[in-house]
């Protein structure tokens, strides 16, 4: 039986769907003849819909990665600030990553006439993520979005700036939330990548044939 693309499979065809529809186009352009053609806009949909779901992929990768460096050493970037900073990118992230996959696969299924796939992507994608995708839309409508240890570096950063002695133990206390978000990113990355690779899975049954990305 054969197994089921993850996201990364699902990246190079991609790539080679989106190579073998441009390169004919930039000879073209390179010889100064018309390359327009009347499947452009279904590629643009296809292909480029796919790449914002990567773009937002190596976003919260990226944030993983700074939430384990230190913090810039310019005074003008306050500890606190830096890493609710990050926090705060990172929910936003991943909302933006819910609503491109929901997107994509409602434009796909009127595309490829698959009015089933929005639902199957729903319980795929929105339900695993809610939490966060909740999280993120109380913070936003709310009050920036914060816990208990990013308030503890808060405090001790105030402490900090108006010459407190309890400012002293900021560093320690912002390892500790910097140690502590590292982790929960890292577990939540992980979790996502799990379920992009399933929804990738089911993308594979609308819009391949032959192990080819194809146009409907």
């Amino acid at each position: 039986m054969k197994a089921h693309i993850g996201y990364d499979e699902m990246l190079k065809m991609m790539a080679e769907f989106a190579s073998g529809y441009l390169d004919p186009a930039w000879k073209k352009i390179k010889a100064g003849e018309s390359h327009e053609l009347p499947t452009d806009g279904m590629f643009s949909d296809i292909f480029y819909g796919f790449t914002e779901i990567g773009g937002a992929l190596e976003a919260v990768a990226l944030i993983e990665e700074l939430l384990g460096l230190s913090p810039p050493r310019s005074k003008r970037v306050d500890k606190d600030n830096y890493i609710k900073f990050l926090v705060g990118s990172y929910l936003q992230e991943m909302y933006i990553l819910e609503q491109r996959l929901t997107a994509y696969a409602k434009k796909l299924a009127r595309l490829y006439r698959k009015p089933s796939l929005p639902g199957a992507v729903k319980r795929v994608v929105y339900e695993p993520l809610e939490g966060l995708i909740n999280t993120r839309g109380a913070h936003v409508h709310q009050r920036r979005f914060s816990d208990e240890r990013l308030d503890s570096v808060s405090t001790l950063a105030l402490f900090r700036r108006v010459g407190h002695e309890l400012g002293e133990d900021l560093e320690f206390e912002y390892k500790l939330a910097q140690l502590h978000w590292k982790k929960r990113v890292r577990e939540n990355n992980q979790t996502t990548r799990r379920i992009v690779d399933q929804y990738c899975a089911i993308l594979e049954g609308v819009i391949c044939k032959d192990g080819q990305v194809a146009f409907p």
